[in-house]
């Protein structure tokens, strides 16, 4: 009797559940079927992921403008600071896009619009902003473009590539974004990433004061540390 009672149970729970998820719209659906995903594991690496993007988002253009100052004067010194300035003025145009979309088309998380059944897995409470279009994927399409474009090499674009896809499916999978919010995310990153790419000479021309020279152009300044009234240990030259 009592395994009766247990099988009709089950039986009506996986009906009420099929019903449920009917009852949602196509795109809520497959946010849904992603949310329900019963893996620690997997809610643990979409937080991983979408908390990476700040610091990996910070740490990059400021690794590659430093490590080009730093650097010996040469084309490679000069690469790497420009490339910092291209990535780092794309990320800085991309969100600003993105927060005003987001205030224009002002539309409700997937976990708002289906309250219990699509749940909020991401633990630091409620994301800002509104769900359109997702700003995680538009930050990590436009790195990873930024990325491709500057350093066109298979070790660069297959990460960088990874990065953002499984950033947009992090997106989901905590139930904070629709599909639509994830594509428009990349489009919107991706285009702004090529946009400034294509202009990169002006945006080059503008920082020129702050970059390192290329070639056999010398630098402006050098900085000498050590003991006072000794030889310096070593010189830091930059070009401003």
């Amino acid at each position: 009797m009592s395994r009766l009672i247990l099988v009709i149970a089950l039986v009506c729970t996986t009906t009420l559940h099929a019903q449920e998820s009917e009852a949602i719209p196509f795109e809520g659906r497959i946010v849904y079927d992603l949310n329900h995903i019963n893996s620690p594991w997997l809610t643990s690496a979409s937080v991983t992921v979408s908390d990476a993007l700040l610091p990996v988002g910070v740490a990059v253009p400021t690794v590659l403008y430093v490590s080009g100052l730093l650097m010996s004067q040469g084309a490679d010194a000069r690469h790497a600071a420009e490339s910092g300035v291209q990535i780092g003025a794309s990320l800085g145009l991309t969100y600003v896009a993105v927060a005003a979309v987001k205030a224009i088309v002002d539309r409700d998380r997937p976990f708002e619009a289906f309250p219990g059944l699509i749940t909020n897995r991401y633990p630091g409470g409620k994301p800002l902003g509104a769900s359109f279009p997702s700003g995680h994927s538009a930050g990590a399409a436009v790195l990873a473009t930024s990325l491709s474009l500057c350093y066109p090499e298979w070790y660069v674009i297959v990460p960088s590539a990874a990065f953002a896809l499984w950033t947009g499916f992090a997106r989901m999978n905590l139930g904070v974004h629709y599909l639509t919010d994830v594509l428009a995310g990349y489009a919107l990153g991706a285009g702004i990433a090529y946009g400034v790419h294509q202009l990169r000479g002006q945006l080059f021309d503008v920082a020129e004061p702050f970059l390192p020279g290329a070639g056999n152009t010398p630098s402006r300044g050098t900085i000498g540390i050590g003991m006072r009234g000794s030889t310096p240990l070593f010189n830091i030259s930059l070009s401003f």
